[in-house]
């Protein structure tokens, strides 16, 4: 797990939530807390492809398709998550989906994306990624 100093802990969490990194995300990436919603496992998500956190990724993806590793872009940088969709997900569901855009720079050029990912709870009833479709 990476070390983050009081300053970045307290900066607002690049999901978009509006709360200090130290009170929404890191929780979940340092494994203190588990998301209790499809939602928060993508918001996470989002922030541990721009922290380069490949084990909580790996991790949070479901097992019936995980891939073994995968390497991140240097060049890419993530700048913005907006949630524009969730179906399901809540605390009681076993599954869900949630529709999302993500705005991205690489060498320069502004890009975005939109996904709609699926969500399954695993045996241990925790949220994992399953596959997402890219509009």
């Amino acid at each position: 797990m990476q070390h983050y100093s009081n300053e970045l802990l307290n900066e607002s969490c690049l999901c978009g939530s509006e709360k200090p990194y130290s009170q929404c995300c890191f929780p979940f990436h340092s494994r203190d807390k588990y998301p209790e919603t499809a939602e928060q496992l993508m918001r996470s998500r989002y922030v541990a492809y721009a922290k380069h956190l490949e084990s909580y990724l790996l991790e949070t993806w479901h097992q019936s398709n995980r891939p073994v590793s995968f390497e991140f872009d240097s060049d890419l940088t993530w700048h913005q998550l907006i949630i524009n969709d969730c179906k399901k997900g809540r605390k009681k569901d076993q599954e869900g989906w949630v529709t999302f855009t993500a705005f991205y720079q690489v060498a320069g050029n502004q890009n975005q994306f939109q996904e709609k990912s699926y969500f399954i709870r695993d045996e241990n009833d925790h949220w994992c990624y399953v596959a997402g479709d890219i509009n």
